[in-house]
């Protein structure tokens, strides 16, 4: 046999051999192909199901995160895309992704007790005690009001039923509450022995700490000390909510420690409504005149 003849049947068998080793690879993968289609249209059906399933059980709408792909087709001519298509559907071989994803509407949380009696006083008839009070007790080191309303919810306060929180003194927490609910908050504090300090004034001059007031006289001290109590008072009626923030003004109007011009007023009705300001009564007739 000549060795150009010997050459060429060389050739042509490497030819064959790279022929089927693709053909075969083509084969693989329309195996593969035909099992991806199978399993995709199973798991659409299964997802029907489970859409018809929710849909039945609580009417939810129903979402799709992502669009389904359709599986690779087999290339009409052998070649690179043949080996590439070969080796991806090698590597899904065992697992198939659903890119369908469902999202189930949530099931609306229900109101707590305390929301639901905090609407049920909306409409109660008033009865019991009216009127607000401080109620003081000590603290053993400086707090913010966050750290004191945490610390009072952890102990089975209802703190929605605070109206305000200050420091009057640096050992004394004072807290505003209605007088309906001051014996029990009262109580809820005697149980874990924290002592109710019913004999604090929040007007004694011994309450100022500060040293720049050091040199004043007594009688000066206690104006210092009314001034900042009613600076405490005001800072008070700007954080409530101006259908409390009136009748609160009020009780301080009382006790004397905001004048009756301090009283926040605000409009029932209009753009306005909700929204309270301090007004003294010359502003008012002035507002009304220009009515």
């Amino acid at each position: 046999m000549s060795p150009d003849l010997a050459l060429f049947l060389g050739n042509m068998q490497a030819q064959f051999m790279s022929l089927q080793q693709r053909t075969n690879e083509l084969e693989s993968l329309a195996a593969t192909n035909a099992r991806l289609t199978a399993q995709l249209v199973n798991a659409e059906k299964l997802i029907a199901d489970l859409r018809s399933q929710l849909a039945s059980q609580g009417n939810c709408q129903i979402t799709t995160n992502a669009s389904t792909s359709s599986a690779p087709t087999t290339p009409k001519e052998p070649g690179t895309e043949a080996s590439t298509w070969a080796t991806t559907a090698a590597a899904a071989h065992n697992s198939v992704v659903v890119p369908t994803a469902l999202s189930v509407c949530k099931t609306p949380r229900p109101p707590s007790v305390r929301q639901v009696a905090a609407s049920a006083r909306m409409f109660a008839i008033p009865t019991g005690p009216k009127g607000y009070q401080y109620v003081y007790i000590p603290r053993s080191r400086r707090l913010t009001h966050r750290e004191v309303r945490n610390s009072l919810k952890t102990l089975g306060v209802d703190t929605g039923r605070i109206l305000d929180i200050n420091f009057p003194a640096k050992d004394v927490v004072g807290i505003l509450v209605h007088n309906q609910y001051a014996e029990k908050f009262q109580t809820t504090l005697t149980t874990v022995a924290i002592e109710i300090l019913d004999a604090f004034d929040p007007l004694d001059p011994k309450n100022i700490a500060d040293p720049k007031y050091k040199s004043l006289s007594d009688s000066e001290l206690e104006e210092v000390a009314a001034e900042l109590h009613s600076d405490r008072c005001m800072k008070a009626l700007k954080y409530l909510r101006p259908h409390v923030a009136v009748p609160v003004g009020h009780f301080f109007c009382d006790q004397g420690w905001i004048s009756k011009e301090d009283i926040p007023v605000h409009s029932v009705s209009g753009p306005g409504a909700g929204i309270h300001d301090f007004q003294s009564p010359s502003r008012r007739t002035s507002v009304a005149m220009s009515e």
